[in-house]
C-alpha cells in the first residue's frame, strides 16, 4: 500500500496561530512593508464613510457614516468590510453575530459606489445574503465561526483583518517560542505543488471547488498540498473570460507557463512582502530580444479585464495573451479536475451545484456516501420519503445544516406534522436568521404573537423583503 506523502514541515504540527503582531519584533521592516499591501488590508471593521449615494436596479441607496439607507425607508448598519480597496471594497452587516453581505461596494477604478457583485439586477433590496466562513477565509485571519451555524461568528468575527503572515508561513507559536529550533514555512523553498498551494488557496477559483470527504479547507496550512483538501474543476474546453480569483488557472493556461513549467510561479513576479513587482524582469529573463523593451510588457500582454463575477471589478489577465482578445463566456461541456481527484463523488457534487442532470447517477454510485454527498442526493431525490431519510441522516452529522433543516421541515409541513416542521425551521433560523424560506414557512404555523416576533426579527435583518412586509401587513 502506498503511504501518503509526509508534510515536509513536521515541526509545525503542534504549532498554533499567534497573529502577525508576534512577527513584528524580529521582522519590523518586513512587517511595516507588508502592512501596506492589499492582502494585509483586505478586511476589518468598517470606518465611518462619507455621505454618498447610488441607484441600482431602480433602487436608491444612501451611505452615511456607518449606516446604509434605501428607498423603502429601511436602514442597515455597516459593520465590516472585505476587499483591499485596490479594486473595490464590499460591506457587511452584523446581526447578533450573524454576518450578511450588503448590496453596496466601492469600486476604486470608477471612484464610486454601486451594487455589490450579484446584486446589480435584484428587483428587491436584499440584505440577507449569508457570509459563510468560506467567504471570509481569504479576506481575514483567525476567523471565528460558531460551530453548528451557517454564518454566526464570535465577537469579533476574526482576530486579524487581512491576510496574516501565518497564512503563507504557517502557525507561528513554536517559532516565536524558539526561533532556532522551529523554522517557519518558506513557500519558495517548498516542492512546487506545496509552494503553489500557498497561493492557490485564495487565487484559484475554477468552476466548482469540492472539499474532499472528511477534509475542510479551513484546516489547510502553508506547507500542505491543497489537493489533499479539495478538488477544483474547470471546463474541459476552457474559458477566455476572467473571474476575480482565477489567477492560478489563467497562468496555467498561458504559453509562458507551458514553456517554463515549475520555474514560473506567482513568486516569480510578485514580491508579496511589499508592493514591488518583478514582472518586467521576469519577462526579459526569457525574452532577451523582446520588442519595445523600454515599455512594460505586462501593459499589453497582461491586460486589465473586467471580471465576469465582479460587476465593475477589473483584474489582471494572467493567461498572458500574445495579442488582445475578446473575452467570451465558457462553452458548457465536461468538467475536468484542474487540481485534485475527479472521482464520482467530487464530480457528482460539482455537477449538482451547477444543476447539471449528470449529477444524479454519479452521486448514486459514489463512495464514500458522506454527508455532503447525501445532501446533494436529497435535493435531487424525487421520492419525498427517501429525500426525508437522507436529510435526517445529514442532520445527525450536521445538526445546523440550514438547507437540510429547511427542506426537511417542508417535508414534515406538507405531511401535516406541524410540530416537527416548526422545530426544524426554528433550528434553521438559529443557524441563519436571515433565511427567508424558513421564516415565511414558520409564521404560517405559529400562533399570532410568535409569528409576528419571527417576522420582526427577520425584517430587522432584511427590511427590504416584499414577502416579509406583506406577511406583516396581515397581522
Amino acid at each position: 500500500m502506498h503511504a501518503p506523502e509526509a508534510n515536509p514541515v513536521l515541526m509545525l504540527a503542534a504549532a498554533i496561530l499567534v497573529g502577525s503582531q508576534a512577527c513584528r519584533p524580529c521582522h519590523p521592516a518586513i512587517a511595516d512593508a507588508y502592512a501596506q499591501t492589499p492582502m494585509a488590508r483586505s478586511s476589518g471593521p468598517a470606518p465611518a464613510l462619507p455621505t454618498a449615494g447610488f441607484t441600482a436596479a431602480g433602487h436608491r441607496y444612501k451611505i452615511s457614516g456607518n449606516t446604509l439607507a434605501f428607498d423603502q425607508a429601511g436602514t442597515a448598519p455597516i459593520d465590516y468590510f472585505v476587499g483591499s480597496n485596490s479594486e473595490g471594497r464590499t460591506y457587511l452587516q452584523s446581526s447578533d453575530g450573524h454576518l450578511f453581505e450588503l448590496p453596496v461596494t466601492w469600486y476604486a477604478r470608477r471612484a464610486a459606489y454601486d451594487a455589490s457583485p450579484g446584486y446589480q439586477n435584484n428587483p428587491d433590496v436584499q440584505l440577507n445574503r449569508a457570509v459563510e466562513p468560506s467567504c471570509l477565509l481569504c479576506h481575514a485571519s483567525q476567523v471565528r465561526p460558531v460551530l453548528g451555524t451557517q454564518n454566526r461568528y464570535g465577537d469579533p468575527p476574526f482576530l486579524e483583518g487581512g491576510v496574516s503572515c501565518e497564512r503563507c508561513h504557517g502557525p507561528g507559536s513554536e517559532h516565536v517560542r524558539n526561533p532556532a529550533s522551529s523554522r517557519m514555512v518558506q513557500p519558495a523553498q517548498l516542492p512546487p505543488d506545496r509552494r503553489d498551494s500557498v497561493c492557490a488557496q485564495c487565487h484559484l477559483t475554477g468552476e466548482a471547488r469540492i472539499e474532499n470527504a472528511g477534509r475542510r479547507l479551513a484546516e489547510f496550512q502553508a506547507g500542505d498540498r491543497l489537493a489533499d483538501f479539495a478538488t477544483y474543476f474547470v471546463w474541459k474546453l476552457g474559458r477566455t473570460d476572467l473571474k476575480v480569483t482565477s489567477h492560478v488557472e489563467k497562468l496555467a493556461a498561458s504559453r509562458c507557463k507551458a514553456a517554463s513549467g515549475d520555474k514560473l510561479w506567482c513568486g516569480t513576479c510578485h514580491g508579496v512582502h511589499g508592493n514591488s513587482s518583478r514582472t518586467q524582469q521576469a519577462c526579459l529573463d526569457c525574452h532577451q530580444t523582446a520588442h519595445r523593451q523600454q515599455e512594460q510588457c505586462a501593459d499589453c500582454h497582461m491586460p486589465k479585464t473586467r471580471a465576469v463575477d465582479a460587476n465593475h471589478g477589473v483584474m489582471t489577465d494572467h493567461s498572458i495573451p500574445r495579442t488582445p482578445r475578446t473575452p467570451l463566456p465558457p462553452v458548457a461541456g465536461d468538467l475536468v479536475a484542474f487540481l485534485g481527484q475527479a472521482d464520482s463523488r467530487s464530480l457528482g457534487i460539482a455537477y449538482a451545484e451547477m444543476g447539471d442532470p449528470r449529477a444524479r447517477d454519479l452521486l448514486r454510485q459514489a463512495r464514500p456516501a458522506d454527508w455532503q454527498l447525501r445532501l446533494r442526493l436529497a435535493v435531487l431525490e424525487t421520492d419525498p420519503a427517501r429525500a426525508a431519510a437522507l436529510y435526517e441522516s445529514v442532520l445527525k452529522e450536521r445538526p445546523g445544516e440550514t438547507a437540510a433543516l429547511v427542506n426537511l421541515g417542508a417535508f414534515y409541513g406538507a405531511a401535516g406534522q406541524s410540530a416537527r416542521a416548526i422545530e426544524l425551521w426554528r433550528r434553521a433560523l438559529d443557524s441563519n436568521p436571515g433565511n427567508e424560506e424558513a421564516t415565511l414557512n414558520l409564521v404560517k404555523l405559529l400562533p399570532r404573537a410568535e409569528a409576528k416576533a419571527v417576522l420582526t426579527r427577520y425584517l430587522s435583518i432584511n427590511p427590504g423583503s416584499r414577502s416579509a412586509r406583506s406577511a406583516v401587513a396581515n397581522f
